[in-house]
């Protein structure tokens, strides 16, 4: 007998409705709108960094629109899926154009492309053509998609996506509405990780999933793959040690570790911390930008005094313990050493050498001195 085919997490769990797409709630409400009401744009435009959804909602706003039920912002409540959704879905659905725009940059590609506008759709009510990464189209061809955003038909519906609006031309910019996708915070990719897993049947430690989240750098997609990496190191389950060996973090340890040799009247052997490193071995680069994050932290939560705001990527019980422990002058002190650690990073033959080198700035220029022992 054959075996299933493993689908990655991130294919499997790829939102199919506007319901299932985590966060973007201001993007969802405005299209819901928009398209419950029939007040349909010939252009959309949706923007962001990558890995948090641009062409799932393209994919789900064709679906509104192509369902044979009718257009709503709701197709198939009841999970029964037409024809023409389910050709979406399988990315077979003759109506919806899919073009990335990395690969299809020239000229004679976008005209061969917008000719066939001038034929009505073959299946649905619309001709919908999804274009990916459209910043990455050439001038000419901005300008020939350009004259068919003007007065293109009416059955025809533009969605592009884009990482890097400012390269795209204003006159197209303007024929278009604009939605700007966030990134995802850690708590929004974390709850997904857990709600993931425990569908899955998967056990999942709840600092492995914090790990992954904080990794992901708001993008749900590159979280998704990284718990792939992580179960299968973790032999089916997401385990703690496994996300910090696949990262090559040492966690929260290490951070902690040197927030407790600098903080006030402190008794941490500075010998003892930085052999236990050297024998962990992190990956420094991850380190460094850890501990950069960690001060930019700690200063914003003793003016804000809010450890849950989706800027802090620093679990809120260290903020809450440390952050009284310094002065803001110090704190800023301690970020630019850390920032300058790693900008020396890439220069030094060791970077272990770079960590021992900032750990000891980091003491020399506490108010209170600290004995090298």
């Amino acid at each position: 007998m054959a075996a299933t085919e493993y689908q990655a997490l991130a294919r499997k769990y790829r939102p199919q409705t506007f319901d299932e797409v985590v966060g973007q709630k201001h993007v969802i409400a405005a299209l819901r709108n928009t398209i419950d009401a029939n007040r349909l744009h010939h252009a959309y435009l949706l923007t962001g960094t990558r890995g948090i959804g641009k062409t799932t909602i393209a994919r789900i706003i064709a679906k509104c629109l192509e369902c044979k039920d009718g257009i709503s912002s709701h197709p198939h409540a009841d999970g029964n899926l037409c024809d023409n959704c389910k050709a979406i879905i399988n990315g077979t659905f003759p109506d919806v154009i899919e073009i990335d725009g990395a690969s299809q940059t020239k000229v004679e590609d976008t005209r061969q492309l917008l000719e066939n506008t001038q034929y009505p759709p073959i299946a649905g009510r619309f001709k919908i053509y999804i274009i990916d990464e459209v910043h990455m189209l050439s001038q000419s061809s901005f300008n020939a998609l350009l004259k068919t955003l003007e007065e293109p038909p009416k059955y025809v519906k533009f969605i592009l996506a884009t990482t890097d609006p400012h390269k795209i031309p204003v006159t197209v910019l303007s024929r278009c509405l604009q939605f700007q996708l966030k990134a995802l915070t850690c708590d929004e990719i974390k709850e997904q990780i857990i709600k993931i897993c425990n569908k899955e049947g998967i056990p999942c430690e709840d600092e492995a999933a914090s790990l992954i989240a904080r990794a992901a750098s708001g993008s749900m997609r590159d979280a998704l793959s990284l718990c792939d990496q992580a179960i299968a190191l973790g032999n089916g389950s997401l385990l703690r040690q496994s996300a910090i060996d696949m990262l090559g973090t040492a966690g929260d340890g290490i951070v902690t570790g040197i927030l407790d040799l600098i903080k006030p009247n402190s008794d941490k052997d500075l010998g003892t911390f930085l052999d236990e490193v050297r024998k962990i071995s992190p990956n420094y680069k991850n380190l460094f930008d850890e501990v950069v994050l960690l001060f930019h932290d700690l200063a914003l939560y003793q003016l804000t005094n809010q450890g849950k705001l989706s800027f802090f990527t620093v679990p809120s019980e260290i903020l809450e313990t440390y952050a009284p422990l310094f002065s803001p002058e110090s704190l800023q002190l301690y970020y630019q050493i850390a920032l300058q650690a790693l900008e020396e990073n890439g220069q030094a033959p060791d970077s272990a050498c770079v960590f021992e080198m900032m750990v000891l700035r980091l003491l020399a220029f506490t108010p209170e001195k600290k004995k090298l022992g």
